[in-house]
């Protein structure tokens, strides 16, 4: 599937933000969706696909940090607790 141009990527992320709420979804903070990148949850390195299925929201940082990683290799989750995008931000590990 080749990549979406501009507006269908502008549609793109306002489907994650309904979804998923406007944050990133690694580090739960909250910015408006077209301050979030779309990231491939698995890197397109090792799948290449726009299914929404397969895409979050993610603040720039984030994104980058994550790079052609799976996700589970950046999240670091707290004992006892989910990583961050796993539960809501504040919401107690059950």
């Amino acid at each position: 599937m080749s990549a979406p141009n501009a507006r269908r990527r502008r549609e793109i992320r306002a489907e994650l933000a309904v979804r998923d709420g406007a944050r990133c979804w690694y580090c739960a903070t909250e910015a408006e969706p077209d301050a979030l990148t779309i990231d491939h949850l698995i890197p397109q390195s090792r799948l290449r696909t726009w299914l929404l299925a397969a895409l979050v929201l993610a603040c720039a940082p984030c994104n980058e940090a994550k790079a052609d990683l799976l996700p589970q290799l950046l999240l670091r989750p707290a004992p006892g607790r989910f990583g961050p995008g796993l539960v809501a931000g504040g919401a107690p590990a059950a």
